[in-house]
């Protein structure tokens, strides 16, 4: 016995109509909503689905489109068999789109972390090599152990998260030129291994800005320094205690440790003293290196000054001995008014 097909064939163009799912009626709904056909449409499918099969999607919106101007075409969706292979194929493209999108921001993080590490971290083939050039530039004194130490853990800072190294001198008029000297060797040295952006460091002398004691001139040293820091990193500041108050507040951004202008850079501040340097502890220096400051900055706000001076006394030692021995300025660059 024959048995007659119950497939939904569409009267114009004979194909088989499955296309008429709840949720494609509601996408016609928001397109063709204020047509009065759809309206008709609308109202025969809430009463019998199958009675709306007369025709199919694209032939019954090519009839709106025929009869109605500006209609927008509507892409139908299947509701039959054919339903879960498109479902099925979007939720494997949102996969895909989602793991590419995934793994995209991880390599992208990894590259950054990896270029952020190659910047910032210092090894230890690089804290050595520089330890030991250090080493061979000084003379063997046990005075200058104490330095070489400091100077070996404020290399370490740089590690992560990184952030500067302010390292202070003190000094008298006898063995200015000794200091100027370690500033240049840890200078030159830091350089060849750490700080490798530019071959050469910058040198400020704080006697060549005392004339500029307004507080509104408090933007000219920061401005001179810091495109320069950004590329050379690495800055000598000798005759610090001549800085007037206006300029030493720079200091207190680019010494910051905690959100330091350049995370990456080395600060070596040479301060001349009055007092015996001899026979002082490590809280001794630093008292030294306070009362110094005060006394210079003495005009300034307490609370400013204050914290100034916390930040630029990380590191402070003495230098003792005396050395006539010419030093090399050369690789720097000189940042004068």
């Amino acid at each position: 016995m024959d048995v007659q097909s119950t497939e939904l064939k569409c009267s114009l163009c004979k194909s088989e109509v499955y296309d008429y799912c709840p949720e494609f009626v509601e996408q016609l709904k928001t397109k063709y909503g204020h047509l009065k056909d759809f309206q008709l449409f609308y109202i025969n499918f809430k009463k019998n689905p199958d009675s709306v099969c007369d025709l199919c999607p694209t032939c019954r919106i090519n009839t709106w489109r025929d009869k109605y101007t500006n209609c927008p075409q509507v892409r139908p969706h299947a509701r039959t068999t054919n339903a879960p292979k498109k479902n099925w194929s979007n939720i494997i493209l949102i996969i895909i789109t989602f793991l590419a999108f995934v793994l995209g921001s991880y390599w992208q993080t990894l590259n950054i972390y990896y270029n952020t590490e190659y910047l910032t971290d210092l090894s230890e083939a690089q804290l050595k090599s520089t330890m030991e050039l250090l080493e061979n530039q000084l003379p063997l004194l046990e005075q200058q152990q104490s330095i070489l130490k400091k100077l070996n853990g404020a290399f370490s800072r740089l590690r992560k998260p990184g952030e500067p190294i302010i390292f202070m001198l003190l000094h008298d008029d006898a063995n200015k030129k000794t200091t100027d000297c370690l500033a240049s060797h840890a200078s030159i040295s830091a350089k060849k291994y750490i700080f490798k952006n530019s071959s050469k460091s910058l040198w400020i002398d704080g006697s060549e800005w005392t004339s500029y004691t307004d507080l509104n001139q408090d933007h000219l040293l920061y401005e001179k320094l810091a495109t320069s820091l950004e590329k050379n990193e690495v800055l000598v500041f000798e005759n610090l205690q001549d800085l007037p108050w206006s300029l030493a507040k720079t200091l207190h951004h680019l010494c910051d440790t905690e959100n330091p202008k350049f995370a990456k850079a080395m600060y070596i501040l040479e301060l001349k003293v009055m007092d015996n340097l001899k026979q002082l502890s490590d809280g001794e220096k630093i008292v030294m290196a306070e009362r110094a400051m005060n006394k210079v900055w003495q005009n300034a706000p307490k609370e400013y000054r204050e914290a100034l001076i916390s930040r630029l006394t990380s590191y402070v030692d003495t230098v003792l001995w005396e050395s006539d021995q010419p030093c090399n300025r050369e690789s720097f660059i000189r940042i004068s008014p």
